[in-house]
């Protein structure tokens, strides 16, 4: 990777306006230590029929100051959200990072240095998974003073499968985009 470059989930449906905001601040970014997140609300990011995890964001004048990956979120029915295993309510308007980073190659040449030893971490707490999540290493290169990530807001809905029944639900809201003109009929091909 020479330039500045984009990094998603590939599991997760983000709109239009959000890759136009990261395009945007792509070409912005300055050269060393720096990145972009797309923040979205928490309310928006939830399922109705089972817990989900996000990366809790705080900030402060539009930069990021603190991720954490937190699991067990429940959304119910009357719009509340919870942190279930800590038994704390959430605010719905809460920042969450859903993966959507823009980074310098510099800012991946640092993650590269620091992945193995974050991997032995994970491995050390969850032998069975290992799995070194984005917004962990994102901390904690924060945490040591070497990044600075501009928040980019997005009122948008995001869309995911994280269960079955989400799909009628995913599903109508692209249909519903694609018939406003926001999408081509054909997306996916």
């Amino acid at each position: 990777v020479r330039d500045p470059c984009c990094v998603i989930n590939a599991d997760d449906f983000y709109v239009l306006d959000a890759y136009r905001q990261m395009a945007q601040e792509l070409r912005r970014l300055p050269a060393e230590g720096c990145a972009a997140m797309v923040g979205y609300l928490l309310k928006n990011t939830a399922s109705l029929h089972g817990t989900v995890t996000r990366g809790l964001c705080t900030g402060q004048q539009g930069y990021l100051k603190s991720v954490q990956e937190t699991r067990n979120i429940q959304l119910y029915a009357d719009g509340t959200l919870r942190d279930t295993k800590a038994d704390r309510p959430l605010d719905p308007s809460a920042v969450v990072s859903m993966n959507f980073w823009g980074f310098q190659r510099s800012f991946l040449q640092e993650a590269q240095e620091r992945f193995p030893l974050l991997l032995r971490r994970a491995l050390a707490r969850h032998p069975e998974k290992g799995e070194v999540q984005l917004p962990v290493m994102v901390a904690d290169m924060l945490d040591r003073g070497r990044a600075q990530v501009r928040v980019l807001s997005s009122g948008e809905k995001w869309f995911g499968v994280t269960y079955r029944e989400d799909k009628p639900k995913v599903v109508a809201a692209l249909r519903e985009k694609t018939d406003q003109g926001q999408y081509p009929e054909n997306l996916w091909e």
